[in-house]
């Protein structure tokens, strides 16, 4: 079966995949030809009978689902937007920015007119280059809604030229930072109706839902943890809500068609549990239906028979789960565009490899030198990394010595639970709290020594900032433990 996928800068590509195929074995060849491995953050688009954005399930077939097979057509959109930072690849924030530039130029994307004129900048610069007057076109009236007076373009150009020799990794990285601050960043949105007919903008988002009239002035919004129940029902979402005075609501939005209903419970429960749990539960991962012939033989044959079953959800990790997923398969595979995002985050330069969906002269790394010796920070801030993390819970750095014997192996809210040294089994009196130097000031100091010997590099400041960077991409950024109980707020009327 032959696919068409459109990318966000509106290149098509020719995917060929087996007549029986789901939805990932799609999804997977095309990031393997753009070298993307951080494949959960996208998904697959395409339109349905009413013109409703519908994402493919992935773990469903495809010619379940596309009305039209000859060929499909679909479009590789970003599904679950993240912070720049937690973005490994060149590659990954080279196909978000794209993502995030198209929104800007359709509106959706709204900002004041300062971050107006430094975005236009930016993105100036991404795709013009160093400031030229013959060339340079700017974007701030699709940005902030108004044309720009006299004073307003001169002071965009003025913020052109000070980007001056910056590479495309860098601005795009820029670029990504100042839109990620926007309230809207990450949203995705859903026409319905509420139950006395008016038209509602539905935005669903990693904090919560946003209940918008048509123009997106807000009317509600809607937090994860206040939310009881989701369901859906026919052409119906229902979520039942916690009010301050601890009764609850059951607010009703109407959608076009029953498959729209499905995006918006699917956009849901999948943006819940990708942002605001550790971990997707079984009652989310595991939730499906049958067809006829799936039902019937699950009556008369076998209960647990895989005959005409369709999953409800496809998210198989959350956020966390993603960024440490993708960190150890590109340390595997010993690629250090860690270091290169490291590098790029404080404006410079950016050392990367060549993406694919750059041109020829585009993106290109430094030599092969530079390569081996980024790797071999890389390997050996991983090795002291894992010499400091407690060997019992493998999340804490050691802090606490274990007296009288001495041992220091674990943190200190482990060391609090044992009655023995695990070493060398003798009582313990008493826990002492220790400060040990961190893991990144230790190769700090390592690389500052190595840098002085080598005489390719006699100023050892970058190499050392951007090792920095890297200690700190390493640190997976904490998030919110609101879980509620899947098996209660995630159910389904069939």
């Amino acid at each position: 079966m032959r696919c068409y996928v459109t990318r966000p800068d509106s290149v098509v590509m020719e995917v060929e995949v087996d007549a029986k195929a789901n939805g990932e074995d799609c999804l997977n060849k095309v990031c393997r030809k753009l070298g993307i491995i951080e494949v959960d953050y996208f998904g697959l688009q395409f339109s349905g009978n009413k013109g409703e954005n519908l994402w493919l399930n992935l773990r469903n077939r495809i010619c379940q689902q596309m009305d039209n097979l000859t060929p499909c057509r679909l479009r590789l959109r970003v599904k679950f937007f993240v912070e720049p930072h937690l973005i490994l690849q060149e590659q990954t924030r080279h196909v978000f920015f794209m993502h995030v530039k198209e929104d800007l130029h359709n509106g959706h994307l709204r900002m004041c007119s300062e971050q107006a004129e430094e975005l236009s900048a930016l993105l100036a610069q991404a795709e013009f280059g160093d400031y030229n007057q013959n060339t340079a076109k700017y974007w701030y009236s699709e940005l902030c809604g108004s044309e720009p007076c006299p004073a307003t373009v001169n002071s965009i150009i003025s913020k052109h030229k000070a980007l001056e020799g910056q590479g495309p990794s860098s601005v795009e990285y820029q670029a990504l930072q100042l839109v990620s601050n926007l309230e809207h960043y990450g949203v995705e949105w859903h026409w319905a109706r509420d139950s006395e007919g008016q038209r509602l903008a539905i935005g669903v988002g990693p904090e919560g839902i946003a209940v918008c009239k048509e123009d997106f002035s807000l009317v509600n919004r809607i937090s994860y943890p206040i939310i009881q129940i989701a369901t859906q029902s026919g052409k119906s979402v229902y979520l039942t809500v916690t009010k301050e005075t601890s009764d609850s609501v059951v607010l009703l939005f109407k959608l076009i068609s029953n498959r729209a209903a499905s995006g918006l419970y699917r956009a849901i429960t999948e943006t819940h549990a990708f942002y605001r749990c550790d971990t997707v539960t079984n009652a989310v991962m595991m939730q499906y239906s049958r067809d006829f012939k799936g039902h019937l033989a699950s009556l008369f044959l076998n209960e647990n028979v895989n005959l005409g079953k369709k999953y409800v959800f496809d998210i198989r990790r959350t956020s966390k789960e993603v960024y440490d997923y993708a960190r150890r398969a590109l340390y595997n595979a010993g690629i250090v565009d860690l270091v290169a995002r490291a590098a790029g985050a404080g404006g410079a330069g950016t050392p990367s490899f060549r993406s694919p969906l750059r041109g020829p002269g585009e993106g290109l790394g430094e030599d092969c030198g530079s390569c081996q010796q980024s790797r071999a920070l890389q390997e050996r801030l991983q090795k002291l990394r894992e010499a400091l993390l407690c060997m019992l819970c493998c999340e804490e750095e050691i802090d606490a010595a274990f007296c009288p014997c001495g041992h220091m192996v674990c943190c200190q809210s482990c060391a609090n639970q044992l009655q023995s040294c695990p070493v060398c089994r003798s009582e313990v009196e008493h826990v002492q709290h220790v400060y040990l130097p961190t893991c990144a000031s230790l190769l700090d100091l390592s690389i500052t020594n190595t840098s002085h010997n080598d005489h390719h590099n006699s100023s050892p400041g970058p190499i050392r900032r951007a090792v920095g960077g890297l200690a700190h991409t390493c640190r997976t950024k904490e998030y919110s433990d609101h879980q509620h109980d899947a098996n209660k707020m995630y159910q389904t009327e069939t």
